[in-house]
């Protein structure tokens, strides 16, 4: 059997079994698709059709969000399942997966608050979605371990059913002196009991804590559902700020008032706990180096650790791919027209005439070996560097006008004189694409 008739039948068997409401086995899956006992189980296993079918319990499944698309557009979703894990797709429980994407998208949400510039004083909305995507992504996993009734309490006198809280959760979860644990219990306990205290100036304090958890948020998301929590293309990870001293007493009674002598004590207790435990898990200490470093296999930005010690990397969770906010207009300071005439000054610097001879295939009015606008344009096309902004190349979208930075002009003069026909094989294809 094909495989478009066999995705054409499970299509409209899955189809009619949503219609009736009906729910179904795997052997009802496998007779209507003609599939192997194995195929089901990899395209299970691998959450290519967990978009379509949900386990319930035993043997049992039912089929979802087939009612409103067409075959082509079922064909399409399941070919792009191939290349991607759905968020959830290990999960028994449909509650278990909701959870995950709500607490995926809380921590997401925490995250932009925090790094947006135009609010002042972000901490406490922080602290807030950070405690309630903790608190679904622990529900999620006690589901999937005890099932959907442990995350309930009993019912009250007035037979309301409540779910347990967040403490509650990490009880199940992380043994008592975890240091994640630890880190949750502190951020937990700013949200409920000194909210009112974390003002902008105690930031620099704050942000290490931050950090640190989501550190530990994006390893325990990854390790319980295999998807990352942050794509490499987001740069949505929380930048530490660089000034981690506390304003002084004075200033901050002019601001508060007698307020800031709870501040300073809540500031002074973190402070000394942070030292004590001296532990990445539990807040980022302050021996430790943020550095930008090139990945050269990916070319990604990374962030990484500079202690010298491996252990210390692996804390890092293997370094978190970030990119660092670099205003274009500095770093992307060449026009093509400037960007040319820095090529040309460099090869005449650096170069014998000879040389550029053989490298060069254009001539100037003089008829001396010179690089020009269409050589240019044949490396950028060979390059491919137009295709996105990088650190050769930066299109800015509202003037329609791409600029070039002093590493593109550097790579050209380099590519240009390490290979003699590389020019001339660049223009080539340029001229005849």
């Amino acid at each position: 059997m094909s495989r478009d008739s066999a995705q054409k039948k499970f299509f409209e068997f899955l189809k009619e079994k949503q219609r009736q409401q009906k729910t179904f086995t795997k052997q009802e899956v496998i007779g209507a698709t003609g599939w192997k006992p194995n195929t089901f189980n990899s395209y299970f296993s691998k959450g290519q059709i967990t978009q379509f079918l949900s386990f319930l319990d035993g043997d049992e499944y039912e089929a979802v969000n087939t009612l409103d698309i067409g075959f082509v557009e079922f064909k399409k979703r399941l070919s792009q399942s191939k290349h991607y894990q759905e968020l959830g797709h290990k999960c028994k429980s449909n509650l278990a997966k909701a959870l995950i994407k709500k607490s995926r998208d809380n921590m997401m949400l925490a995250l932009e608050l925090y790094n947006r510039p135009s609010l002042e004083n972000k901490l406490d909305g922080f602290v807030m979605l950070f405690s309630t995507s903790w608190e679904q992504l622990l529900k999620s996993m006690i589901i999937e371990s005890d099932g959907e009734m442990a995350i309930y309490c009993k019912p009250t006198k007035k037979g309301i059913k409540q779910t347990i809280s967040l403490r509650n959760c990490l009880d199940k979860v992380f043994k008592s002196g975890d240091k994640t644990r630890k880190n949750i219990e502190l951020i937990a306990g700013w949200r409920d009991d000194a909210v009112h205290l974390l003002m902008p100036e105690l930031q620099g304090l704050a942000s290490r804590v931050f950090q640190a958890g989501i550190l530990n948020y994006s390893s325990k998301f990854e390790e319980f559902t295999e998807v990352q929590f942050l794509q490499s293309q987001h740069s949505g990870m929380i930048s530490l700020v660089g000034d981690f001293k506390l304003p002084p007493k004075s200033l901050l009674k002019s601001y508060y008032g007698e307020a800031a002598e709870e501040m300073l004590e809540l500031a002074k207790t973190v402070q000394d706990e942070i030292e004590r435990t001296n532990d990445i898990e539990f807040a980022i200490p302050i021996n430790v180096s943020l550095v930008y470093a090139k990945d050269d296999a990916e070319g990604q930005i990374i962030i990484a650790k500079a202690n010298g010690k491996a252990e210390d990397l692996e804390q890092l969770k293997n370094a978190l791919i970030v990119q660092k906010t670099v205003d274009p207009e500095q770093s992307h300071k060449y026009s093509q027209a400037t960007a040319i005439r820095a090529i040309n000054e460099q090869l005449k610097v650096r170069f014998e005439p000879t040389k550029l001879k053989r490298c060069l295939v254009a001539k100037d009015k003089k008829g001396e070996p010179t690089f020009n606008n269409n050589c240019f344009q044949a490396i950028v096309g060979k390059l491919k560097w137009k295709r996105s902004n990088n650190e050769f190349h930066h299109h800015q979208a509202l003037a329609n006008r791409h600029i070039y930075s002093q590493q593109a002009v550097e790579e050209i003069v380099r590519r240009l004189t390490q290979d003699e026909n590389y020019l001339q094989e660049a223009k080539s294809c340029w001229n005849n694409r």
